[in-house]
């Protein structure tokens, strides 16, 4: 539809002006009343950009001749700004154009409803938070008075009537209870808001609240031992025609360290939680963190751009969030992503912005001239060790955190806001790569680095898809026998292009990412037909794959095991897992529910490169854990070393008082395996038997020996 006819209707009110070059950008709509207050035109309807009036407009011109450059499709926002002259006020948007196929526009709008609406909404926010900050204020007094007095007066003896009458005119619904739960004192703020009646009081209904709200048995003491309130946003809704969101301060009140009442203040926020959630994304704030949210954080970060402000950006990651989640539950991990956000936000304090980005993303923007008494390096590691100390959840839990930050500057890094978020974004995936509680900055080498590993992750994603890993198998021994007792499952991988790339390579970054997974679900597969393909040939040997630590947290890991033994008609005694011994530190529980699983199919479980990491005897009582295998780096040099010496004696005495098998890894010469068996080693693996070899040859090898 024609611009003028929009315009006409008041469907929109804006000036449109088509770019030729920069010296020639012709006005189309010259007959608008308010533009000659913003521009200069000639009597071709040209614009005179030298004789610009607006100085806003003038220094939007700088940033929208890059966009009209370019060859790819864009468009610039000026953000809102104000004209004033004698006889009116203007609120005004500009907008350059690049369609990307040859034509290039600017767009001058009139924008005062928007705007009216724009600062509507930012009022009714800041109202919605000014209630919810008031409310939370109303609360730490409350507390800190009642606290006062009641560690003074702990039998309430003389005080009792004023504080009686102090708290039932409350608005705030306030509950003392003594240290056993019998009540103390109520109001009638606290009856209405709790359904109390003459059947149900107060504390009887406190127990019903923390009841339904699924807290565990040990939220309570666990407060006392802490000597600390806990204050949060609870959804109750204890009849079907009574719903509420109540604010909740329980404060334990102590006497020295004994514990003598407990407090409790509720007021009915529901209002603020009907409106909030609408106006605050209006607003540009997120809902449940109440700091800003990515829009308005894409609009700061190109704001500070086109005012060539120098400034550092931060993203921040929550490690494994999903995880949290699905262990402590979604409550429990909003409950952490609002005690995240307020942390964050007293770090930063006034000397920057933050936003939440993404569901466990964080940002942080922070102009180069507030780095005053501090470099940029330590202010991260003070950020890293302010985010990560431990969490407390309404369940009981105490989380401990990890996170990772990518960092770039501008103008040092990129020009533009799209490029520095690429950068940022970069650097962040950059220290996921490297681990928990990484920090890594932006730089072109590390651009490089991350390249190199994306298109490798991207090779490594086609395939897994293209079924293009190989599947080699390499015999472990009876060393007093010889005679092949099992084998174990390695991967290969070989690119079309006849291009060699090692598992040190590929494994780590597979389970640096998610294709962890389908390879995880691939490697199943392939062992069980190369386990049918040995039962083919009358070959009855048990075969070995290595499972990661990311896999054994993953719930569908149990599922992928039987469903693939299933559809090969096998046993689970046909397969055996190795786990490495990393695993443990973080996974302890988690690992004991899953062997206990795979041993009940019959399936046994070794520790792979024993002695290297965790080497704790707790796993090795506690967990059904059929085999040891000794480190590689142990046996190499068996024969001149007296430490590694020592060290296998060690274990295999170890694990024959356990009743473990040991597998010895790595042996490659006689003399090694002569000390192995020796000191009663029962099994061996090495290149002193045979290298890994594809199944058909394996196979070959297989029969000769038996």
């Amino acid at each position: 539809m024609d611009i003028h006819l929009l315009n006409a209707l008041g469907i929109t009110n804006c000036a449109l002006f088509k770019c030729n070059s920069e010296d020639d950008i012709t006005c189309l709509t010259p007959e608008l009343p308010w533009l000659l207050n913003v521009v200069s035109l000639d009597e071709n309807n040209k614009l005179q950009k030298k004789h610009v009036p607006s100085i806003f407009l003038d220094d939007f011109f700088f940033d929208a001749d890059e966009v009209w450059k370019g060859e790819t499709s864009f468009t610039l926002s000026s953000g809102f700004w104000t004209e004033q002259n004698e006889n009116q006020l203007l609120r005004l948007e500009a907008l350059a154009i690049n369609s990307g196929s040859g034509s290039r526009y600017l767009v001058v709008k009139n924008v005062e409803e928007q705007f009216d609406e724009k600062q509507q909404t930012l009022q009714a926010a800041r109202e919605l938070l000014l209630s919810h900050h008031e409310i939370v204020g109303q609360h730490e007094y409350i507390r800190h008075r009642l606290n006062n007095v009641l560690r003074k007066n702990t039998r309430l003896q003389k005080l009792v009537p004023p504080i009686q009458q102090a708290i039932h005119n409350l608005e705030t619904g306030v509950v003392i209870l003594d240290n056993e739960g019998a009540l103390i004192l109520d109001n009638k703020a606290s009856h209405r808001l709790l359904l109390c009646n003459s059947t149900t009081p107060s504390s009887i209904r406190i127990m019903e609240l923390i009841k339904d709200i699924d807290a565990p048995s040990t939220f309570l003491p666990a407060l006392v031992q802490r000597k600390a309130p806990w204050q949060g946003e609870i959804y109750w809704q204890p009849v079907d025609d009574y719903k509420v969101w109540l604010q909740v301060t329980i404060h334990p009140v102590l006497h020295g360290e004994e514990l003598t009442h407990w407090v409790y203040l509720f007021t009915d926020i529901t209002h603020i939680h009907n409106k909030e959630e609408s106006v605050l994304t209006a607003s540009g704030m997120d809902s449940l963190t109440k700091v800003a949210n990515r829009n308005l954080f894409t609009d700061t970060v190109r704001r500070l751009v086109q005012e060539d402000t120098p400034f550092k950006l931060f993203i921040i990651d929550i490690c494994d969030f999903k995880k949290i989640n699905e262990a402590l539950s979604y409550q429990s991990g909003d409950e952490i992503l609002k005690s995240f956000a307020l942390r964050l936000q007293a770090f930063v304090g006034n000397s920057g912005f933050i936003a939440r980005i993404g569901s466990n993303e964080f940002a942080l923007v922070k102009r180069i001239d507030t780095f005053k008494d501090v470099s940029s390096s330590e202010y991260v590691k003070q950020l890293v060790s302010k985010l990560t100390k431990t969490y407390t959840v309404l369940n009981g839990s105490e989380p401990n955190l990890g996170i990772n930050i990518g960092e770039a500057s501008f103008p040092q890094d990129c020009s533009s806001a799209e490029t520095l978020l690429q950068c940022t974004d970069v650097a962040l995936q950059a220290a996921k790569y490297q681990g928990r509680n990484i920090s890594l900055v932006y730089s072109e080498e590390l651009h490089s680095q991350h390249n190199a590993i994306y298109e490798l992750e991207s090779e490594l994603r086609r395939a897994i898809a293209n079924n293009e890993l190989k599947l080699f198998l390499q015999p472990i021994v009876d060393l007093s026998t010889g005679k092949i007792v099992k084998c174990e499952a390695l991967t290969r991988w070989i690119t079309p292009e006849g291009k060699f790339i090692s598992p040190e390579v590929f494994i780590p970054l597979a389970e640096k990412s998610e294709l962890i997974f389908p390879f995880g679900e691939w490697l199943i597969n392939e062992a069980c037909a190369a386990i049918e393909a040995l039962k083919a040939s009358n070959l009855d040997i048990r075969l070995a794959i290595n499972i990661s630590g990311r896999q054994v947290s993953d719930l569908a890991l149990l599922n992928q095991i039987k469903n693939a033994l299933e559809d090969h008609q096998l046993f689970g005694s046909n397969l055996s897992i190795e786990l490495t011994e990393s695993v443990f530190i973080e996974s302890l529980e988690t690992v004991s529910i899953l062997l206990n699983e795979l041993r009940a199919m019959g399936i046994t479980v070794s520790i792979d490169d024993f002695g290297t990491g965790f080497s704790s005897l707790v796993y090795l009582k506690k967990l059904p854990i059929d085999e040891l295998k000794i480190d590689r780096s142990f046996v190499s040099e068996l024969e001149k070393n007296t430490d590694d010496q020592a060290i296998v004696q060690a274990i295999l005495g170890l694990a024959n008082n356990l009743n473990i098998k040991i597998i010895a890894e790595g042996i490659e010469t006689p003399q090694q395996q002569q000390f192995l068996q020796n000191h009663q080693c029962a099994y061996g693996q090495g290149y002193l038997y045979q290298r890994p070899v594809a199944i058909d040859e394996f196979i070959s090898l297989a029969r000769k020996l038996k």
